[in-house]
């Protein structure tokens, strides 16, 4: 049996692919914008620019809950409510955390892409719309 993914949820994403051989694509996307956003957290973190942080996760909330699990996509969404009224100080373990979460996430795919070359037809890797 092989393992569940940690954050990694295709259902939603799925339905924005018109058929199974899009998602693929999408994926990669999605992987990208990912990388791109945890490293900028993880650059900006350290210092004192939280809006440029609120910024990020922003950009991560329009879409990470098409790829990822509830528990993920609402912390996502927490932290960027409250980064608009709490201090960077003050959310910094918070952050942290999620960038554990995201990292997870990033594993997940690489999971995900290594599983669909070695059998781009296993239907566990597709879910159903």
């Amino acid at each position: 049996m092989i393992a569940a993914f940690v954050h990694l949820d295709l259902s939603q994403a799925s339905q924005y692919a018109v058929d199974a051989s899009l998602l693929p694509s999408l994926l990669d996307t999605f992987a990208s914008s990912l990388t791109k956003e945890k490293s900028a957290i993880q650059d900006l973190l350290p210092g004192d620019d939280g809006e440029a942080i609120r910024m990020n996760l922003h950009s991560l909330k329009g879409f990470v809950p098409i790829f990822c699990k509830p528990a993920l996509a609402q912390e996502v969404i927490a932290l960027e409510a409250l980064g608009r009224k709490e201090s960077l100080q003050s959310l910094r373990p918070r952050l942290s955390q999620l960038l554990d979460m995201l990292a997870l996430l990033e594993q997940d795919v690489k999971l995900w892409r290594e599983r669909y070359h070695l059998d781009p037809h296993d239907p566990s890797l597709f879910p159903s719309a």
